[in-house]
């Protein structure tokens, strides 16, 4: 069966981060990154990954459109493996994302998803700030990842605005989320979310019975995750073969069609 891994990060971190250990011990700590394509490479190999949508990490800690240059750049030699997803940034600051210019670059380069982080590059998703963008991105179906930063408020004051948006959520946490992502699935016909963290028991299954199998897509969120995790939960629940291929690629590949550049 053919995976398309929707959620994976290239580039170490710029900074590092205080993680809590087994003992309970904040400490600070590197994780294994893939600092390459090469890397990326061999890790989809090592779990049978066929495709992967990556970002760079260069994005949210050093600069978002800085890191959009850098993953380009590494891109060539790599298109049947890597599909690219950039950082996006309020036209109104940052000319470089006047849709006329940033939309026409995006088509330039081959990339169909965006990334976008609010809280950290100090902005508000919204009507006001990127009116034109976000409207743009709805007539063109352009699927934008979104996390929780730090909860959901602004996710769901989005689609209020702009309810045809794509949104993929990601990175949604280890603990259970239902409550949360349900009510976006039951009112917004093009939300999606990554399944990186979805670790509750028959998690899988309830998706499926509840909203059908056409709104998960499979992640494995590295290297916040492995990706042995993830792989174990999408092979291991009771799902039809259709509803697993679904999940696995064959919704990203929709997804990706959709997309008007």
């Amino acid at each position: 069966m053919k995976i398309i891994d929707a959620n994976a990060c290239l580039g170490g971190d710029f900074v590092k981060h205080p993680i809590v250990n087994h003992e309970s011990f904040i400490i600070m700590d590197d994780v294994k990154t893939a600092e390459t394509p090469a890397d990326m490479i061999k890790v989809m190999d090592r779990f049978d990954i066929d495709k992967a949508v990556v970002w760079h990490k260069a994005m949210f800690d050093y600069d978002p459109l800085k890191g959009n240059g850098l993953l380009t750049s590494l891109m060539p030699g790599y298109e049947d493996r890597l599909i690219p997803a950039w950082t996006i940034l309020p036209a109104i600051t940052d000319k470089e994302c006047e849709p006329e210019i940033f939309f026409e670059e995006m088509k330039k380069h081959g990339v169909k998803l965006l990334r976008a982080f609010p809280l950290q590059n100090r902005y508000i998703l919204c009507d006001v700030t990127m009116g034109e963008q976000l409207k743009l991105m709805e007539e063109l179906h352009i699927p934008l990842y979104l996390e929780p930063q730090p909860d959901y408020t602004y996710i769901y004051e989005v689609l209020k605005e702009f309810p045809n948006l794509t949104v993929i959520l990601c990175n949604i946490g280890i603990w259970p989320s239902a409550r949360l992502i349900y009510p976006l699935l039951k009112r917004y016909p093009n939300v999606y979310f990554e399944s990186g963290d979805l670790g509750m028991t028959h998690g899988y299954e309830q998706v499926c019975q509840y909203f059908g199998s056409e709104r998960l897509l499979y992640g494995a969120n590295f290297p916040s995750n492995s990706p042995g995790c993830s792989m174990n939960c999408l092979l291991t629940a009771k799902l039809s073969e259709a509803d697993r291929e679904n999940i696995a690629y064959r919704n990203m590949e929709r997804l990706l069609s959709e997309v008007k550049l």
